[in-house]
């Protein structure tokens, strides 16, 4: 007697392979101690804040749609985790700290999206446990900047790019648009995943190809009207971060060529971890003999992100049937996919560094890619699960890793203070508290106190600000040539008026071209604290009193004196 069909009533739900188990636990549990312990090597070292953090702190205090050289998100997420923590150093860092362990996370799930099976989870877990201890996020996850946002926001839209392609469905376009949106709105870096979604329209075989459909138009329009009130504000203020982002790239100060491209792809190298790099490279040339057709049916993802389960099978040569087939997308699409979110902005980067030089992290969010193809490795995603992983290349990786940051962060430590400054990877934090503290009674004298602080130097201004953020400072920057160099020349340049008085600070005790445009100048106090051998901070506090403005002419113009002007001094 025939069996009747199953009415879809009594069919089983499709269901994604489950991420919540012992490894996902084992995972959480390792997130949360490499953070923890991250936490307290900020909170124990004694450091500061870095001058830029310290300037993103001072944007969190006057929110806008834009900055001089940022988009806002990153003041924004300032202000919530000073809102959360309060203003310490740990408050001003926390939440930026923690978009690290965040993507980490998020990478188990953009996993299970490119390889829908049970061995695909175990790929993302171990990606997240790699991505966790690169030398990158080791030491980048000591600060807040834009980097950590950037990222996260590119493992996002990865992740939805690619079920937005391989579904087609609005939902996803829109949430991918709001996730670009979100990431632009952090750096403009976020742009050249554009780049990324060219290629994934034309060479990931969804439903529908190309760009004459309504899914990647609904990506660009959500995506353009979460940034266009940074773009409405950088046309209000004559393009400020535009001009800076194009100065700081293409009109680099600095010189490119082929030294400075081998420094930047050795530092690539670092920031994923020397033997991490070799370990996927060693493992990529001695693939396992297993394929992808011997996954059993019972680990995939029964998905309406897939075709029907008659496409799981593989042709008599054993190789996909289709390039719209599971099979297909997971074990040449999915890789495929990840090259194209690392190489475009990596060659970027190198065209940068042969033009004009480029950051070591300039091509950061490229590290998501290469840290899950790494993992791909580690950790095979279209093998039985009984099959034998190479778990003690793992262990040898993460060791690694974590043993080149912990020797690079703690070696102020271990060399007993006597470490070079170019050694020290956090001398640029350190004695800061401890120098503007000495200098913190200087404010209080009545002769001087309520007066604005002054400086030619941004770090200076920054620093000083964030030291002295119980009173409430107001800062002006130096800029006799009228130029917007930075935020301060930007928003609070010294205004050309005579007769004002006002405090210097400054790291020269001579400070002539400045002194000399005001009648009066008194030394209040200086100090020196040393931050390693060959490095120390030295401040000096100057009263100036009697401003004469930027130039003769300008004193001429505004004291009514009847004289032919005359040359700047």
């Amino acid at each position: 007697m025939n069996q009747a069909p199953a009415s879809p009533a009594t069919r089983s739900k499709p269901r994604w392979p489950r991420i919540w188990g012992s490894r996902f636990i084992q995972l959480l549990a390792f997130v949360a101690l490499v953070t923890v312990y991250r936490f307290l090597v900020v909170h124990i070292s004694g450091i500061s804040l870095f001058f830029d953090e310290a300037q993103y702190w001072d944007w969190s205090r006057h929110l806008d749609w834009g900055y001089y050289s940022k988009p806002p998100f990153v003041a924004g997420l300032i202000w919530l985790s000073t809102q959360l923590f309060g203003s310490g150093v740990l408050g001003v860092k926390a939440l930026g700290m923690l978009t690290y362990p965040a993507t980490a996370l998020a990478m188990v799930g953009f996993a299970r999206a490119l390889w829908p099976t049970s061995g695909g989870v175990r790929t993302g877990i171990v990606a997240g446990a790699l991505y966790m201890t690169l030398p990158m996020v080791g030491l980048m996850g000591l600060v807040v900047s834009t980097d950590g946002p950037l990222i996260l926001c590119w493992t996002l839209a990865s992740w939805s790019l690619w079920r937005a392609q391989l579904t087609n469905r609005m939902s996803l376009w829109a949430l991918c648009g709001l996730i670009c949106g979100v990431g632009i709105m952090d750096k403009y870096t976020m742009a050249a995943f554009a780049l990324t979604a060219i290629w994934t329209l034309w060479g990931v075989h969804g439903p529908q190809r190309g760009l004459f459909r309504k899914g990647p138009w609904v990506t660009i329009a959500v995506a353009a009207l979460v940034v266009s009130p940074n773009i409405w504000w950088n046309v209000q203020n004559h393009f400020p971060t535009f001009e800076h982002t194009a100065q700081l790239t293409a009109q680099s100060g600095r010189s490119g060529g082929i030294v400075p491209t081998i420094v930047f792809l050795l530092g690539q190298v670092l920031m994923l971890g020397p033997v991490a790099v070799w370990a996927g490279y060693w493992l990529y040339k001695r693939p396992y003999q297993q394929e992808a057709d011997t996954v059993p049916a019972s680990q995939w993802a029964a998905s309406s992100q897939m075709l029907p389960r008659g496409q799981f099978a593989a042709g008599p040569d054993g190789r996909p049937m289709a390039k719209s087939s599971a099979y297909y997308f997971a074990s040449v699409s999915s890789y495929r996919f990840l090259w194209a979110t690392s190489l475009p902005l990596l060659l970027i980067a190198i065209v940068q560094a042969l033009h004009a030089d480029a950051h070591v992290n300039w091509a950061a969010p490229s590290m998501v890619g290469l840290t899950l193809l790494i993992a791909s490795r580690l950790s095979p995603p279209l093998v039985p699960l009984a099959t034998p992983k190479p778990n003690r290349w793992l262990v040898i990786v993460l060791a690694s890793n974590l043993l080149l940051t912990g020797v690079v962060v703690h070696l102020h430590d271990l060399a007993g203070g006597h470490l070079p400054n170019r050694w020290d990877v956090m001398v640029r934090m350190r004695g800061w508290h401890e120098a503007f503290a000495d200098l913190a009674p200087v404010l209080d004298e009545p002769t001087v106190k309520g007066l604005p602080v002054m400086s030619d130097q941004r770090l200076l201004l920054t620093e000083a600000l964030y030291e002295w953020r119980d009173r409430g400072i107001q800062p002006y920057a130096w800029n006799p040539g009228r130029t917007r160099q930075d935020h301060y020349q930007f928003r609070y340049s010294f205004p050309d008026k005579i007769g004002q008085d006002v405090i210097l600070l400054t790291d020269t005790d001579k400070p002539n071209a400045i002194a000399r445009r005001f009648g009066n100048v008194r030394l209040m106090k200086s100090t020196k604290v040393m931050v390693a051998p060959d490095r120390a901070i030295e401040l000096h506090v100057f009263l100036l009193r009697g401003f004469l403005g930027y130039s003769q002419q300008s004193y001429d113009t505004q004291s009514g004196t009847l004289s032919t002007p005359s040359q700047d001094d």
